[in-house]
């Protein structure tokens, strides 16, 4: 019951905002020491026979969640791009890019400001950056980027359609929007068409809940220890569907298929 309650913000247009940008600040300044560098859910190969992605061995205790940003950001080659994620989170995600994929430049922006102070003091990687960045209302000049990347941070924002168009705003033109996150079942028609609204062409989509659950069986032991270790107690229920543990709201709803987690690749 407790994770059907928490999982309000994620319904209501007008506290999703709100709420988010609070709990993303409290996390960042609470717990700033946990070794977490990505808050998603994962990614992991179904198949046995999936060439296995090679890791720096810093990086090999987040692998699931890191694999999933290099399923979405591997889907173009971002040699010589300049690169922009929207919701950097932690930081992890875009120094993975600027590490592994060698893009010309990566800024990373997010709403939290004590999640930019938290990259901003972790990585000092040439061409990374990051600032403080609203989603809804980016502060870049027209066509500043090559790419856009979004990986599970667009269901926390408000007005999903001005994100869309502002993704499409600060991209050059033919530049790609590289877009991850999940949804209830109902909702994906809508999306697509608000993605179209925005002038975005699809150019491939992709179901990937039954990947992201995978990654979620995988990576359970690992969270839940996290959880016990570092989080107050008070916390926990909060925490545990924040992380997709086993038998909360979002995870039943990946088992079920109630929920739909997409990878789109879009060109304006």
């Amino acid at each position: 019951m407790l994770d059907k309650v928490l999982s309000v913000p994620y319904t209501l247009p007008f506290a999703k905002k709100f709420f988010w940008t609070n709990w993303y600040n409290l996390f960042a300044s609470l717990f700033s020491d946990v070794n977490i560098s990505f808050m998603n859910y994962g990614f992991a190969e179904l198949s046995p026979t999936a060439a296995k992605l090679n890791l720096n061995s810093h990086d090999e205790s987040e692998r699931y969640c890191l694999q999933l940003y290099h399923h979405v950001a591997s889907s173009i080659p971002l040699n010589d791009k300049d690169v922009l994620e929207v919701g950097c989170g932690r930081g992890g995600g875009s120094s993975f890019i600027k590490r592994y994929l060698s893009p010309k430049s990566m800024t990373g922006v997010d709403i939290s400001d004590n999640n930019v102070n938290l990259c901003k003091k972790k990585y000092a990687i040439p061409n990374l950056s990051f600032g403080h960045g609203d989603a809804e209302a980016l502060k870049f000049a027209d066509g500043s980027f090559d790419v856009v990347v979004n990986v599970e941070s667009s269901h926390c924002y408000r007005n999903i359609s001005d994100f869309f168009s502002e993704s499409f705003r600060v991209l050059r033109p033919d530049g790609y929007f590289l877009y991850a996150d999940f949804r209830p079942q109902p909702e994906i028609n809508d999306l697509l068409n608000q993605l179209k609204q925005a002038g975005f062409t699809l150019v491939k989509q992709e179901s990937i809940a039954a990947n992201v659950l995978a990654a979620m069986d995988l990576e359970n032991h690992r969270k839940s220890k996290i959880i016990q270790d570092s989080i107050p107690k008070i916390l926990h229920g909060l925490t545990s569907t924040f992380a997709g543990i086993e038998g909360t709201h979002y995870y039943q709803g990946f088992k079920s298929r109630d929920y739909e987690y997409f990878f789109y690749l879009l060109q304006k």
